[in-house]
């Protein structure tokens, strides 16, 4: 009896526990270009510093500020780092994110994302993943593994890009993302625009090179954590793309 009592004293705290849950998770990010096919130009010293300089303005520190259902994820504001390019001319490694916040409802199976002029609708792309019995430790959190793998049909068919970014190697027909999950969170959320698993998301890898680890997280502060939906108009991810296709058309006449 005494067992069974304590049994539903756990249960009780961790309902109330999870209906009370909210936080802010710290993540530090970072992608490594690659160069595919490299040329002999791309094994000069200066390409090299260019290079380097473009990978260190990816590393970035975002937050995920989340309640039970909602989330914002966002970047830390950042200053700007120069460089000079081979011709002699200043150049800046700012990468901002395309988009300024992404939130999610997860009750209501909602993402939005701000790109300041206008807001992506979608749904959230949380299926799909498989489960490992593999597990590690990342602070003071047991995480553990599950793998997410997307064929590319059209990777072959894609318009090819005449920009520095289209060297890089980062394109496969099968693309894999790799995240480690603590159940100890119980929230299905994660950074950008993953979620999905029974648990928060404190490390990721994508194909594209990325790298996102949780360094620090803060769980049911004093203060009560108050997430607003990003206002603007509202249109889908195919509209968005057929206007910025537009906008290139335009520029380059």
């Amino acid at each position: 009896m005494k067992k069974l009592f304590t049994l539903l004293a756990i249960c009780i705290s961790f309902g109330t526990f999870a209906q009370e849950f909210s936080g802010k998770a710290t993540y530090q990010t970072k992608q490594v270009l690659k160069i595919k096919n490299p040329k002999p130009e791309h094994e000069t010293l200066e390409f090299k510093r260019q290079l380097e300089a473009i990978n260190k303005s990816m590393e970035k520190t975002h937050f995920l500020v989340f309640t039970k259902n909602e989330s914002i994820y966002m970047e830390e504001e950042k200053l700007p780092t120069e460089f000079k390019d081979a011709a002699g001319n200043t150049a800046s490694t700012s990468m901002r994110e395309v988009w300024t916040k992404i939130y999610k409802n997860l009750k209501e199976n909602i993402l939005l994302l701000d790109m300041d002029e206008y807001i992506i609708k979608d749904t959230l792309h949380n299926s799909g993943w498989e489960l490992s019995t593999e597990s590690k430790q990342i602070g003071n959190y047991t995480v553990n593994k599950a793998t997410r793998t997307i064929k590319e049909k059209n990777a072959d068919n894609e318009e090819k890009s005449t920009n520095f970014l289209s060297m890089v190697d980062k394109e496969s027909k099968d693309r894999v993302y790799t995240a480690w999950y603590t159940p100890e969170i119980p929230i299905p959320n994660g950074p950008e625009k993953f979620g999905g698993l029974p648990g928060l998301i404190l490390e990721l890898h994508t194909p594209y090179n990325e790298v996102y680890l949780c360094s620090e997280i803060v769980l049911n502060p004093k203060k009560p954590i108050e997430i607003k939906t990003p206002k603007g108009k509202i249109i889908s991810q195919e509209d968005y793309d057929k206007i910025t296709g537009d906008k290139i058309k335009e520029s380059r006449k």
